[in-house]
């Protein structure tokens, strides 16, 4: 980066209501400066004209200020910092810069950089910031997303609210799901068991009731027919209790392992116990059947009864651990709603303030600026903030209310020299005027001779007439009559050339005159010419007040 020394602790105070102009070209050679830039800058303007702006450019100031500059200008977004700019002396002074780009026909064709004084503390914001600049230390700032706009920001609401719908859909879809699941679960394989249990052990007890009967039966006589249908109904018992074990069986590869032993259990009981006493009573042996109901039926059954304890125990564990799973799991999707719940109004409050922030402030500020402009006020605070389309009408407003400005400054720049000139003129055309006042009294007094002297010499030629009149009447010598008629003869010349002269300077006269009105006229047009530019100045001062001091 070029470094301009030397430099000098003297400082330029920027006068608030000054405004320090430039425009380059897309190399940032300088094609125009204000008064004020080149008063301020120490520089003439044919210094300035065509050279690289950087010429302006303090050492103190750090590239990354400059880079940061040319890459928003380059997006084509205006750009406005605190810069601190040398003088050609090796001075220096600080400004509030904001750097625009100039467009034809949509099409950059230059930069523009409006400068006015900078207040003091943003002035030492900037000195703390450029020295962390330097050193490595600064940290951007917080910007919004560029793309954030009207536009992405009611498609991103959009698809926020439908992902929040979308996601309570399946919160609460799938909480049913699962309560239908946990509901299935708790009578599939919980309920269903425990009353198959629960008719296992009734058809045990019965069974015990019916044998005891066979054994009652096969010790009375006459009780065939009874014994029949006790066996039948026996038989009866153990084919349910073998459908209800398979029942329990269905699911067997979630089943806990008690239903294992409880089958076991079950299928001894049958095969071991009911089936031999069927075929002991269709034996008719009585003996048989009080040794094996005593010493099989019986401990049979209680391992049975057993098993099906400990198996009602282990279904009323696993119901117990379900249904308390079953609550967990509900807690944890409830807290899960309610955290997406609060993570929603956290995300819509945030979504609403930085649409506020980003969009809404800067939409209304770019209304405040417009309605300014409207009213005639240009000084007011540039603000550049915003983004998506606010962000871009408040540039717009921006660039407008500086191109506004340049134009003013222009026209009260061009305002300043008519009434230099219009000063110049009035005293050069009074000068004329009391010229040709003098002019036209010696003219009139040098007609009045000439008048009189045409008079004389008119009268010279009549008498000269009259003379020759008489000498010719009186008969008078030849050579006296021809120097009477050679002496009328040049008295009358002479009357005519003094008539002549007579004549024109009557008419100088009468140029002079007209002259004169000319001169009075131009001078009223330069009066006239001269407080248009004063109301112009007018005009200037209250759309930007302080220009027209400069």
């Amino acid at each position: 980066m070029k470094k301009n020394l030397p430099v000098t602790s003297r400082q330029t105070e920027i006068p608030p209501g000054v405004t320090l102009v430039s425009k380059t070209d897309l190399k940032g050679r300088i094609t125009y400066a204000n008064e004020a830039f080149v008063e301020v800058s120490g520089y003439a303007l044919d210094e300035l004209l065509n050279q690289s702006h950087n010429i302006v450019r303090h050492p103190d100031m750090p590239p990354a200020a400059f880079a940061d500059m040319w890459r928003t200008l380059q997006q084509g977004k205006p750009w406005r910092g605190i810069v601190k700019n040398r003088c050609k002396d090796g001075g220096y002074y600080w400004v509030d810069a904001c750097v625009v780009p100039v467009k034809r026909h949509d099409q950059v064709t230059g930069y523009m950089s409006v400068r006015k004084h900078a207040p003091p503390d943003a002035i030492a914001a900037a000195q703390a910031l450029y020295h962390d600049m330097a050193a490595g230390r600064a940290k951007p700032g917080l910007r919004l997303p560029a793309w954030l706009g009207i536009r992405s920001g009611m498609r991103l609401g959009t698809l926020f609210v439908a992902l929040l719908m979308l996601v309570g859909g399946v919160l609460g879809i799938g909480g049913l799901k699962l309560a239908d699941d946990a509901l299935h679960q708790l009578y599939h394989r919980q309920l269903g068991p425990v009353a198959a249990i629960g008719k296992i052990t009734a058809r045990l007890g019965e069974s015990r009731a019916t044998m005891l009967e066979i054994r009652l039966a096969r010790q009375r006589t006459g009780q065939d027919e009874a014994l029949a249908h006790q066996i039948a109904r026996l038989r009866a018992h153990r084919d349910e209790v073998q459908a209800l074990l398979g029942q329990l069986a269905v699911d067997s590869g979630q089943a806990p392992p008690q239903t294992q032993r409880l089958a076991a259990a079950l299928t001894h009981y049958t095969d071991e116990g009911l089936q031999r006493v069927e075929m002991a009573a269709a034996f008719d042996d009585p003996e048989q059947i009080d040794e094996l109901i005593r010493q099989r039926v019986l401990p049979l059954e209680q391992a049975a009864s057993a098993a099906a304890s400990e198996l009602r125990d282990a279904l009323d564990t696993a119901a117990r651990t379900a249904y308390e799973e079953t609550l967990a799991r509900n807690a944890r999707i409830r807290a899960i709603a309610i955290a997406g719940i609060l993570c929603g109004l956290l995300a819509v409050v945030l979504a609403g303030h930085m649409f506020i922030r980003g969009i809404v402030d800067p939409l209304n500020a770019s209304i405040r600026r417009l309605n300014r402009i409207a009213q005639g006020d240009l000084q007011g605070e540039i603000d550049l903030s915003g983004t998506g389309e606010s962000g871009q009408l408040n540039h717009a407003a921006a660039v407008m209310q500086l191109h506004l400005k340049v134009m003013l400054d222009e026209i009260a720049l061009a305002a300043r020299r008519i009434q230099r000139h219009c000063t110049t003129l009035n005293t050069v055309l009074y000068s004329v005027t009391e010229h040709s006042e003098a002019q036209h009294d010696r003219v009139y007094a040098a007609i009045r001779a000439l008048d009189a002297a045409v008079a004389e010499t008119s009268d010279l030629s009549e008498r000269a007439e009259r003379l020759l009149h008489l000498a010719g009447a009186d008969g008078a010598a030849p050579a006296l009559a021809d120097e009477t008629r050679e002496l009328a003869t040049a008295t009358r010349l002479a009357a005519f050339g003094a008539e002549e002269v007579a004549g024109a300077m009557h008419q100088v006269a009468d140029l002079i005159v007209e002259n004169r009105g000319e001169a009075q006229r131009a001078w009223q047009a330069s009066e006239e010419l001269k407080c248009v530019a004063s109301e112009l100045n007018g005009l200037v001062d209250f759309f930007a007040p302080g220009k027209s001091a400069r």
